[in-house]
């Protein structure tokens, strides 16, 4: 298996960003190693949006230390409903631990509906898995964009 980044390029919280941005601890914080979706909207001649987005399915990876740290998402799984998720850019974080910047992002709402388990065979001295990569897949219901403005101000905008 490949050796995973240890890079903050990008990572995820199964929680709203936006509800409380000083909140983000740096140990709810799991590494994405990678992500992708496709996001169809049909626009206008004045390009504005209209009509209701197209189901999308985001598709993405993380390192979790333990297969405790992955009990959210599968309990998000079995309970069958929506929930935030929120995906940060190049995150900073202070000395308490806590997100002190990030350069963009996103909040994402919508349902599990898969989950895969990748062990890594490196072992730590107790003989247990050093890391494992988790594989979900979120039926997308509704995406916030998260951006910088001119003054250097982060900007949402909503895409339902």
């Amino acid at each position: 298996m490949a050796i995973l980044s240890n890079e903050l390029r990008a990572v995820i919280v199964p929680d709203n960003y936006l509800d409380n941005p000083k909140n983000v601890l740096k140990e709810n914080c799991l590494i994405i190693q990678q992500f992708s979706y496709e996001c169809e909207r049909l626009r206008n001649n004045s390009s504005d949006v209209y009509g209701a987005t197209k189901p999308v399915i985001m598709k993405f990876t993380i390192r979790v230390n333990s297969p405790v740290h992955a009990k959210e998402f599968y309990q998000r799984l079995a309970l069958n409903g929506h929930y935030d998720y929120s995906i940060l850019f190049n995150i900073t974080y202070d000395a308490n631990r806590r997100m002190a910047d990030c350069e963009d992002g996103m909040v994402i709402n919508g349902f599990i509906v898969g989950v895969e388990e990748v062990y890594n065979s490196m072992k730590d001295e107790d003989g247990v898995d050093k890391q494992m990569l988790l594989n979900v897949e979120i039926l997308v219901r509704s995406t916030i964009y998260l951006g910088r403005e001119e003054q250097n101000n982060l900007k949402s905008v909503f895409i339902h």
